[in-house]
């Protein structure tokens, strides 16, 4: 550690990387670790505080963010540091230079704002505020605290029936992540110096044939044409016209996070909110907000910063896009900080929930990262709301709560909700991981009290086949509980569709068939995770071709024990500030 703060500050000062820091970066494959690549594999899950890799990241994070405030509370000219972390971002090959300058110069204003405002910062607490995820924390009393619920009893508990059959249904389509890149270019290169996001005009020459993005979209780092968005949208009219409502739990915007702009996203976010519009005319849609559809991306400040990172440029325009399916009467909280509440159904009530406040990445939590917005006391007053009149809720938002890179108190401030009112509570879809899976909730006796559905993604980045989920749910009648009864999984083969020149799309499970459940009951899938976890589980190869939507990079890659281990750790967990469900896998 003498070393890596001795390195650290002579970075600060000349710009010039030692080589103890080129050796930390390279042992933990920093440029596949920011990009998500390995994250899974090498640092979260079952132990996100105990390995060496967290240890060696938290403590070279701590030393550099603790140099970098020092520099600017010495009066460091604010560009002469973006160029000493351009170098840093450039010698430790986490981007090229055009990645690295570009998306520091856009960030700066922002956090050197933060780093200024914040009082008693230092390097420990900004870690552990930002990567939680990689093992990081922060021992910040003031990052602990407690919402207020209402003062009401928590009733007692039956699982709702299962309807009988002939029950009528509804069919739901859940889109997620969809990343529509207007500027995707059929032949470009998709292994781009910029890595991060290919498949454009500005990414370069090819250096082989091999590296030419496909026509239907790309395995490789790069997002969604609007044609295959058009193509994915026009095969669910065909085979699904019968779709009661859209839930679209956001990421519009793609991955290009190093050039994007207010106008730039918001022209983006238009355009999609149009295709939707135009392809389900007449169906309701209910959206949340994901963490890319802001510039710089993953920036949400709290509703009452009211100078120039003002957010309300994005509120103000998803409230005008957004009028088209929700009441007038929600503009108001969608405007403040974009989240609402409306009755879709006699008795079923959408909540959708603003979750980058939640997002460890959104560096405005640094700043202050209590119940921003009051989002979550709202949300307990609204499920009281709906507990009191004796209707459903669905709760909607991008980040499942459990995901490694939600905070740990605002995670375990939303578990102590849901568990208070889950007598309420009849489904619970998120995005954000653009993979096909679900999420356990257990209550402190260990017994599964509910489960949330994550979406897989209409985009294939990175690896993965594009995808939407259909559910199947109890309704519309009176009395209905509306729970799920089951969901079919549609895919495209990205490899047969770019050799054929073919955009079909086909089935590639039902969960209740392929995963031999009577039902789809907090219960049965906590089952499901005891048949997974045993040695040689046939059914848990099934569930991770399943849940990488059958991708061929993740089908030759496979899944080694601690890979297994990763992913069921990944599916227990809902409550970022205690993963001891965890242990069970090791």
């Amino acid at each position: 550690m003498e070393m890596i703060n001795e390195e650290m500050r002579d970075a600060v000062d000349t710009g010039i990387v030692g080589s103890t820091l080129k050796q930390i970066s390279k042992y933990l494959d920093l440029k596949n670790l920011l990009r998500g690549t390995s994250i899974w594999e090498t640092f979260r899950g079952q132990q996100p505080d105990g390995g060496p890799g967290s240890v060696l990241f938290c403590s070279t994070c701590n030393v550099g963010i603790n140099q970098i405030i020092h520099s600017i509370q010495n009066g460091t000219d604010p560009e002469d540091i973006v160029v000493m972390m351009t170098n840093l971002c450039v010698d430790l090959e986490l981007g090229n230079f055009i990645f690295c300058d570009s998306f520091l110069h856009i960030a700066e204003p922002q956090l050197f704002w933060i780093i200024e405002n914040t009082e008693n910062l230092d390097g420990k607490d900004a870690c552990g505020m930002l990567f939680p995820g990689f093992g990081c924390n922060t021992d910040n009393p003031a990052r602990v605290w407690e919402v207020t619920m209402p003062n009401t009893t928590k009733p007692p508990i039956t699982r709702p029936p299962l309807p009988e059959p002939g029950s009528p249904t509804m069919k739901v389509l859940h889109l997620a992540d969809t990343h529509y890149d207007p500027y995707y270019k059929v032949g470009s290169n998709a292994v781009c110096p910029e890595k991060y996001h290919c498949c454009r005009e500005e990414s370069g020459p090819l250096e082989v044939p091999e590296a030419a993005a496909g026509q239907w979209g790309d395995y490789r780092n790069c997002d969604a044409p609007r044609w295959l968005l058009e193509a994915l949208y026009e095969d669910i009219n065909t085979r699904h016209p019968d779709i009661d409502f859209i839930i679209w739990t956001g990421d519009i915007v793609p991955h290009n996070i190093w050039n994007t702009s207010r106008e730039g996203n918001l022209l983006i976010i238009r355009d999609a909110v149009q295709m939707i519009q135009d392809y389900f005319p007449d169906t309701p849609v209910f959206p949340a907000l994901g963490n890319h559809e802001s510039h710089p991306v993953n920036a949400f400040p709290q509703p009452y910063i009211d100078n120039e990172f003002d957010i309300s440029w994005l509120y103000d325009e998803i409230t005008t896009l957004w009028e088209q399916w929700l009441p007038a009467e929600v503009a108001s909280t969608i405007l403040y900080s974009a989240y609402y509440s409306t009755l879709i159904k006699p008795g079923l009530r959408i909540l959708s929930i603003n979750t980058n406040y939640c997002y460890s990445l959104n560096w405005w939590l640094i700043y202050d990262d209590v119940d921003p917005a009051s989002e979550l006391e709202w949300m307990a007053q609204e499920l009281q709301k709906a507990e009191d009149a004796g209707e459903m809720v669905y709760l909607i938002s991008h980040h499942p709560p459990g995901h490694d890179d939600c905070s740990k108190t605002w995670s375990h401030q939303y578990n102590r909700i849901i568990l208070r009112y889950e007598a309420t509570i009849a489904g619970l879809f998120y995005g954000h991981t653009h993979k096909d899976h679900f999420m356990m909730v257990y209550d402190e006796n260990d017994r599964p009290a509910l489960v949330g559905y994550v979406a897989q993604s209409q985009t294939p980045y990175h690896n993965l086949n594009p995808g939407y989920k259909i559910y199947t749910i109890d309704g519309d009648y009176q009395g209905s509980t509306y729970q799920v009864l089951d969901n079919d999984n549609y895919i495209m083969d990205l490899d047969e569709a770019n050799f054929n020149n073919n955009s079909s799309f086909f089935l590639l499970y039902s969960a209740k068939e392929a995963f031999g459940l009577n039902n789809l009951t907090p219960s049965s899938w906590s089952g499901l995770v005891d048949i997974m976890k045993e040695p040689n589980s046939t059914v848990f190869d099934q569930f991770f071709r399943y849940y990488t939507k059958d991708g061929r990079p993740y089908r030759e890659e496979g899944c080694d024990e601690s890979c297994k281990s990763n992913l069921l750790c990944r599916l227990v967990v809902s409550d970022t500030s205690n993963t001891t469900r965890c242990d069970q896998f090791n």
